[in-house]
């Protein structure tokens, strides 16, 4: 059905969800799988000071080969492989752009990244994806809990022999 899946990544919580599941369908439909982290822009005024930029620069490098820990450990624990890819831009934008450029048939990110006052100021990525995108897009949530305490669904972070796709 989808022959390439892109998984927008952040290490947030949903990310980590987005990635679990768009691993888990890429296996399941044998798809090639990319995941896609974007870089909000530096702001103008950091222009100015350029050890600040340096300092940013070493700071993304870092956070890069963090993403790519999660991306290999998440490939091993789903038996499937990935590719890893950074832009930086507006995330929305570059995602929608991304997966056009390269011919991506679904898009696969989190609901939310970011909380309290810097989400809201954010707005929603997956919302301005999901109207921008020209393919499909498939927002993964956190399970919610239910009222007993337990998770709805299993944790992402579960193998996929007690995913309900690939269980069966």
């Amino acid at each position: 059905m989808y022959s390439k899946i892109l998984v927008a990544y952040d290490r947030s919580e949903g990310g980590r969800v987005a990635l679990n599941e768009g691993l888990c369908l890429a296996k399941s439909l044998g798809s090639e799988c990319g995941v896609l982290w974007v870089v909000p822009p530096v702001p103008y005024f950091f222009f100015d000071i350029g050890r600040e930029i340096e300092m940013q620069q070493e700071r993304e490098e870092a956070f890069l080969a963090e993403i790519q820990k999660d991306v290999e450990s998440a490939c091993r624990r789903w038996g499937h492989p990935a590719t890893v890819a950074r832009k930086t831009g507006s995330p929305a934008f570059e995602i929608v752009q991304f997966a056009e450029e390269k011919g991506f048939e679904l898009i696969v990110l989190g609901h939310s990244g970011h909380y309290g006052a810097w989400g809201r100021a954010l707005g929603s990525v997956a919302a301005r994806v999901s109207e921008g995108a020209s393919c499909a897009v498939l927002i993964a949530r956190l399970p919610k809990p239910r009222h007993d305490g337990a998770d709805a669904r299993p944790a992402a972070d579960s193998s996929h022999k007690s995913h309900p796709t690939l269980a069966k």
